[in-house]
């Protein structure tokens, strides 16, 4: 269906005291009751709908990701036409790979470069902003390919990487991996 972008915070935020910044940058944080998440995070972390977005396929977060490429193609006519002449999974897969081998990677698929950079200022000044908000002493930032809804959609974290924010590269952002959680903590907070 759609890739979407979703958030963590600790479970004493006051969601009201960062509502400047979240209608500022745009984002929505709609708590989100995933129980099969919300196992795998802290004791009680808030799990949130990030943007305002209808989705977020075109997201500049994971961009230069050759997963969100792979996805795509999945899910794409073709593979279901490979599917129903009885194509493996195993040659659906070998059929992508060397599709995506042979392809040149784009940064920010229709963004202009001047916009890919400015999305990626916007990413890590709204994350600075919060985390200076005293609110939050991280914010996790998650990004999945669903099929479901988001209250029943079966999301297995691959890991949980606690990330210093004075070291986050554009890079870093332009290639975060689905079903990662990247929890972003200032470096006097780690």
């Amino acid at each position: 269906m759609c890739f979407y972008i979703t958030a963590t915070l600790p479970k004493n935020t006051d969601l009201d005291k960062i509502s400047t910044i979240l209608d500022e940058f745009e984002m929505s944080f709609i708590p989100i009751h995933n129980d099969i998440v919300l196992s795998q995070l802290k004791a009680g972390d808030l799990y949130l709908r990030a943007t305002k977005s209808y989705c977020d396929c075109d997201t500049i977060l994971g961009s230069l990701n050759r997963q969100n490429e792979y996805q795509t193609l999945l899910n794409s006519k073709k593979v279901k036409t490979l599917r129903k002449k009885k194509w493996t999974d195993k040659e659906i897969d070998k059929w992508i790979k060397q599709k995506l081998q042979n392809k040149k990677k784009k940064s920010g698929g229709h963004l202009t470069t001047f916009e890919t950079k400015e999305e990626l200022k916007r990413w890590n000044l709204f994350i600075q902003k919060i985390l200076n908000s005293s609110t939050s002493n991280y914010i996790g930032i998650l990004k999945h390919w669903y099929g479901g809804g988001f209250k029943d959609e079966k999301i297995t974290l691959k890991e949980i990487q606690r990330i210093n924010l004075n070291e986050v590269a554009p890079e870093f952002l332009l290639n975060i991996e689905e079903d990662v959680l990247y929890e972003f903590h200032l470096p006097d907070r780690t």
